[in-house]
């Protein structure tokens, strides 16, 4: 489909940039069906180094990312269930990036991880939020 060439051409795009720079990347996957890893994968050499947000994906793609020397960032989105709740937990903490991605991806009262949470804030949906 047109947006899978589109992602593709515009990840080669930012691979291009950050090896012209030498900054790292903020790297972002879903539904890639292994699409992402392969290219991560094939431009690694290009930057130099990065964070793959708000993961979701399996143990499988935890080793894949951990053995490029990535990072692995997750929040709220990240522990919706059961399985993302142990993959999250099997994240080397010298690999591990906590975020917040506030206010969209916070730890829901739905979501498997909530049962763990300590702390809570307000929080404010999105349409109700107002910049003073």
């Amino acid at each position: 489909a047109l947006h899978k060439v589109l992602s593709i051409f515009a990840y080669l795009l930012s691979f291009q940039l950050a090896e012209r720079t030498g900054l790292p990347m903020l790297l972002h996957n879903r539904n890639t069906q292994g699409d992402f890893e392969r290219q991560v994968r094939e431009n690694r050499h290009r930057f130099s180094n990065g964070i793959v947000h708000s993961f979701t994906g399996t143990q499988d793609e935890v080793q894949e990312l951990v053995s490029l020397g990535l990072y692995i960032g997750v929040n709220g989105c990240s522990l919706k269930t059961e399985e993302n709740c142990s993959v999250a937990a099997s994240i080397p903490l010298s690999h591990l990036v906590l975020e917040t991605d506030a206010p969209w991806c916070d730890v829901r009262a739905t979501h498997a991880s909530h049962k763990h949470v300590k702390t809570t804030w307000a929080s404010v949906k999105k349409e109700k939020h107002t910049v003073e």
